[in-house]
């Protein structure tokens, strides 16, 4: 009887303590979940530090827009362009990192993600220096594979252009592609932003050989801001909204080849745009914005950093709304968030970051 006595005694102590832990696992384990994450997205600050720059537009104290390059941690920041008298957005590496270019409006003009294209197109040193205004006719420039060239948009096409005589070497059907044309690192393809693929914006891929078009994205919804994969055979996008319905803007992977799309990173209470694919198809850097863009809000928008082999993706409020369901084996990051910034670009070339002469870092 005693021990029995002693083991039922054991067994109540037992019982208490699980029902103590059970009511204070839930805020321990959210601490322990938080603790995780920052420790996880700060050893991916390390990992990605010194793989090269990124460069992107942000709103300064002045209240115009100027461009800034920082390492991929968010460190080592500078002002490139400097300019009270003009906004400028959309830039853009050459393929060896070695020159920008990007499009400048003037200051009282708002910042749009679906309109800096239309402006004047400039094209410059990587570290900012020796810009030379091309002006309102290259809409939607993208660089060549070799950097020798640019395509753009013109009412007749997409126009190939020699970048030393400004010459039209090739003009080819656009096929309903409205806006943010990108080329293929090996040529062969463009993308854009495209009418008649479906109900609403949908992102192409053009064959420059046979000028023939396909969707790469769902064609029941807006899907835009698109950018090629390292691979030239893949397309990271923003997978929009379906027509009239609410919802925030995810990053996807099209395939040229026609496979299914693929989600990348959802996040519950923001939408997803400008995403880019570094170099070696490692990381993707995208912007983060809590208002859907159009015109840009910066105090709502920031940046951010995953890896690709962690995707899918779903931050925070994701989880609901049915995607943990449709997606159980999804990560919840590492995800590095980075300061306010728009349409980042990202290059493994070292850039001369020294001051020119009148200047400083910010």
């Amino acid at each position: 009887m005693r021990r029995a006595t002693w083991m039922t005694r054991a067994a109540l102590i037992l019982v208490l303590v699980l029902i103590g832990s059970m009511h204070r696992c839930p805020h321990a384990l959210a601490q322990s979940k938080a603790e995780d994450a920052g420790t996880a997205a700060a050893k991916l600050a390390v990992e990605v530090g010194t793989h090269g720059w990124i460069v992107y537009s942000r709103r300064t104290e002045d209240g115009d827009w100027d461009l800034f390059l920082m390492r991929p941690d968010g460190s080592s920041q500078r002002n490139l362009t400097r300019t009270e008298t003009h906004n400028e957005g959309g830039a853009r590496f050459s393929p060896d990192g070695r020159r920008l270019l990007y499009y400048r409006m003037p200051p009282d003009d708002t910042m749009d993600n679906n309109k800096y294209g239309l402006y004047d197109l400039v094209l410059s040193d990587a570290d900012g220096g020796q810009a030379v205004v091309w002006g309102k006719r290259y809409r939607w420039a993208s660089w060549g594979p070799g950097g020798r060239q640019v395509a753009c948009l013109l009412p007749g096409g997409i126009s190939i252009i020699d970048v030393e005589t400004r010459r039209e070497i090739r003009r080819l059907p656009r096929h309903g592609i409205v806006q943010q044309l990108g080329w293929s690192r090996d040529g062969r393809w463009f993308t854009g932003t495209a009418n008649g693929l479906g109900v609403a914006w949908c992102v192409g891929a053009l064959n420059v050989e046979t000028t023939r078009i396909r969707g790469v994205t769902e064609t029941d919804r807006y899907n835009c801001t698109p950018d090629w994969w390292s691979d030239s055979q893949s397309i990271i996008y923003s997978r929009g909204i379906v027509p009239e319905a609410e919802g925030h803007a995810q990053l996807w992977r099209g395939f040229t080849d026609g496979r299914p799309p693929q989600l990348l990173v959802a996040e519950g209470d923001r939408h997803l745009y400008g995403g880019c694919v570094s170099p070696d198809g490692r990381y993707i850097v995208f912007t983060r914005s809590r208002k859907d863009l159009g015109e840009v809000d910066i105090a709502q928008t920031t940046m951010a950093i995953c890896r690709v082999s962690d995707t899918p993706i779903l931050i925070g409020s994701a989880d609901g709304g049915g995607m943990r369901a449709s997606y159980p084996e999804a990560h919840t990051g590492p995800v590095l968030q980075l300061e306010c910034g728009w349409e980042p670009d990202w290059t493994y070339a070292e850039i001369d970051r020294s001051p020119r002469e009148g200047e400083g870092d910010d």
